[in-house]
C-alpha cells in the first residue's frame, strides 16, 4: 500500500507534472551570416591573421559593391528628371586680329544652379580639383560622390585660354571655369540646351518688322534663344558696331549673326541697321 506522498503526487494537475518533467531550453546556437559576424566569430574562436585578413577583405569587397549599385540606381533616378541647362550668355569680343567673335554660352553658375540640386536630393556631392602639370596645360578633375561613399571621375585638361586680350592669369581661370562646367555635365551624362535649327537658314536677315519670338520663361524665346536685354545690349552693341564701322561685316550681316545667339527686340534690330561703315579718312589727300 502507498504512502500518503504517493497519494498527492498523484493527484498533481497533469500540466505541473510535465512542467516538473520537461528538461531545460537549450539557447540556439547564432549562426555568423555576415562578412562582420564571419570576422567577430573567426576572431573568437582563435582563427590566424591571414583567415581575419580574407574576411576584412571580404567585408570590403561587398560594402564597395553595394555602395555602386546604390550609385548606378540613384544616378538613374536623377537623369529620370534631368535638368534643363540653357545657354544664358552671350560673349562677344574682339580678336588680336580685329576680328570680331560671338557665341552663346552657360554660365558655370547656370550649370552648378541647374546639376547640383538634383544631385543632393539622389544623395550625390561633388567636387573639383585642379591641377597645371609642367606642360602648361590646365588640368581639371571632377568627382562625383554618393552618400554610401562610391565615387566616379572625370577628367579634362586643356590649354589655357588665348582669345580674346586676356592676361596670363585670365587665361588660365577661363580655361578652369570651363573645364569645371564641361567635366561637371560629362560626370552627369548632361549636356547644355542647343540653338534650335533653322533648316539651314542660318545667316539669313531677319525682317524688322517680324514679329519678335513669345516669350515663354523669363529670359528665354520660344525659339529657345535668350533674350538680349537692354544692359546687355549696351555692353555688347559698341563691339558689333565697331565690326560694321570697319567694313568687316554690314549691318545685316551683323544682325543675321548675333540673331543666330539671342532673340532681339524691334528697337535693338533697328539700332544695328542704322550702323554704317565709315568712309575712308580723306583728310591727307586734301591738304595735298
Amino acid at each position: 500500500m502507498g504512502s500518503m506522498n504517493d497519494v498527492l503526487e498523484m493527484e498533481k494537475p497533469a500540466a505541473e507534472q510535465r512542467a516538473i518533467a520537461a528538461p531545460a531550453a537549450q539557447p540556439l546556437a547564432v549562426v555568423p551570416t555576415t562578412p562582420f559576424e564571419l570576422v567577430a566569430h573567426a576572431a573568437a574562436r582563435g582563427a590566424s591573421m591571414e583567415e581575419l585578413r580574407t574576411f576584412i577583405e571580404l567585408q570590403e569587397r561587398l560594402e564597395a559593391n553595394q555602395a555602386r549599385k546604390a550609385y548606378v540606381a540613384a544616378m538613374a533616378e536623377f537623369k529620370r528628371n534631368p535638368p534643363q541647362i540653357v545657354k544664358d550668355k552671350l560673349v562677344s569680343f574682339d580678336g588680336r586680329d580685329g576680328s570680331n567673335t560671338s557665341y552663346m554660352h552657360a554660365t558655370l553658375g547656370s550649370v552648378c544652379g541647374a546639376i547640383v540640386e538634383g544631385l543632393g536630393r539622389q544623395g550625390f556631392s561633388h567636387r573639383w580639383d585642379t591641377e597645371q602639370p609642367p606642360s602648361g596645360m590646365v588640368s581639371v578633375t571632377c568627382t562625383i560622390t554618393h552618400s554610401m561613399g562610391h565615387s566616379e571621375v572625370t577628367r579634362m585638361q586643356a590649354p589655357p585660354d588665348a582669345s580674346g586680350k586676356k592676361n596670363a592669369i585670365q587665361q588660365i581661370a577661363s580655361t578652369i571655369t570651363y573645364l569645371q562646367r564641361y567635366t561637371l555635365l560629362a560626370a552627369c551624362g548632361l549636356a547644355t540646351n542647343e540653338q534650335m535649327d533653322d533648316d539651314g537658314h542660318g545667316g539669313q536677315y531677319t525682317p524688322v518688322n517680324e514679329t519678335p519670338a513669345a516669350t515663354t520663361v523669363k529670359g528665354q524665346t520660344s525659339s529657345g534663344l535668350p533674350l538680349c536685354s537692354d544692359d546687355l545690349f549696351a555692353v555688347e552693341s559698341p563691339k558689333w558696331r565697331k565690326v560694321v564701322e570697319s567694313g568687316k561685316k554690314t549691318a545685316e550681316e551683323m544682325l543675321a549673326t548675333v540673331s543666330t545667339r539671342a532673340t532681339f527686340t524691334e528697337a535693338q534690330k533697328k539700332t544695328i541697321l542704322s550702323w554704317t561703315k565709315k568712309p575712308a579718312d580723306t583728310t591727307a589727300d586734301n591738304k595735298e
